[in-house]
């Protein structure tokens, strides 16, 4: 109510300004969206690389809803509501903040990241198209340096020991097992370039089943500090979106990542920022990436998205996993158990 009345006074002050009835119209849009009753899945779109493709084509029965600065898409894929947004600028605070407001708006029962993200590990282990679930997202740009220089993840956790902090966010171990069975369903029929250089040297990408995300907007092509950071949070790799995990955990939604390798500076370290360059009329390596993460975000939603939509799952601040999940990555454990192909 409080709402309405708020939009009926906005209206009112539009009309008495001689703004245009545009401008009242869509406040009464966006107020509107707020009572959206229909369950859906959440998708969060990063806004590079500019390849979005593979998801629009798949939604149908597509409308656009403009909620204040974001647009939000709303139809179904593969019979599946959803919602979709592709963020309006760069940078993960900008994607949370859509998170928000998407999850305030719209009746989201499970938010879907697919994104690319950097190699914190060797040529020897992780190469360009791997493919990395998000089990574990850390927030690896708040840390301490002692005047010794180490660093000490958590930055407040030693003075403010009555706070609750949020460190490390897991993912239900019942939605890791379905992301699990979609990637291991669209590696199996993906086919990488050989100017990639797979790790594997097979050609499929390799997947990281318990991946250890650390989340950072700091872009380095410094092995020194890469280094030193990695040994303290023991991420796989740098763009998990712990932002948006943490907004899914306070409204209690679950999180879903795949991140798909883009750059290595570990296996290209002679290009910037460990970006490989691509033969003339070949697709760039984030492309790739990007589409490859697309496409097992398609997979799980046509697999499972019913289940997403009907079950209850949620975030976890206290690890679920095997005690050596996260240092066997590549070991689906009994992830894949239940997959139906």
């Amino acid at each position: 109510m409080m709402r309405a009345l708020s939009t009926w006074f906005m209206c009112v002050a539009v009309a008495a300004g001689g703004l245009t009835i545009a401008v009242a119209m869509r406040t009464a849009a966006a107020a509107s969206v707020i009572a959206d009753p229909t369950p859906r899945l959440g998708i969060l779109v990063p806004i590079g690389p500019r390849d979005y493709a593979v998801l629009i084509d798949a939604l149908h029965d597509r409308q656009s809803i403009q909620d204040g600065p974001f647009t939000y898409q709303t139809g179904t894929i593969s019979g599946v509501a959803v919602v979709l947004i592709i963020q309006p600028s760069d940078g993960d605070v900008v994607r949370s903040l859509g998170a928000q407001e998407m999850l305030r708006a719209f009746d989201v029962r499970a938010l879907i990241y697919p994104g690319t993200s950097g190699a914190q590990l060797s040529k020897a282990e992780m190469g360009i198209g791997d493919i990395v679930l998000g089990a574990k997202t850390m927030n690896n740009s708040s840390y301490y340096i002692s005047p010794s220089g180490a660093i000490n993840p958590g930055q407040y956790d030693a003075v403010q020991p009555d706070v609750k902090h949020y460190g490390a966010i897991y993912a239900d171990p019942k939605i890791l097992g379905m992301l699990a069975c979609a990637a291991n369903h669209v590696a199996a029929s993906t086919t990488l370039p050989g100017w990639l250089e797979n790790a594997a040297n097979d050609g499929h990408p390799g997947i990281f089943y318990f991946g250890a995300q650390g989340s950072s907007t700091i872009w380095s092509d410094n092995l020194a500090y890469t280094t030193a950071i990695r040994d303290v949070y023991h991420q796989v790799d740098e763009d998990g979106d712990w932002d948006s995990a943490l907004v899914a955990t306070l409204w209690n939604v679950p999180f879903i990542e795949v991140s798909v390798i883009s750059d290595s500076i570990f296996a290209f370290p002679n290009d910037s920022h460990g970006v490989p360059r691509h033969p003339a009329g070949e697709t760039p390596a984030n492309a790739l990436a990007q589409r490859l993460s697309d496409r097992i975000v398609l997979d799980l939603i046509a697999r499972d998205g019913r289940r997403l939509l009907a079950g209850t799952y949620a975030n976890s601040l206290v690890d679920p996993y095997s005690a050596d999940a996260f240092t066997r990555p590549h070991d689906p454990q009994a992830l894949l158990s239940t997959c139906q192909d």
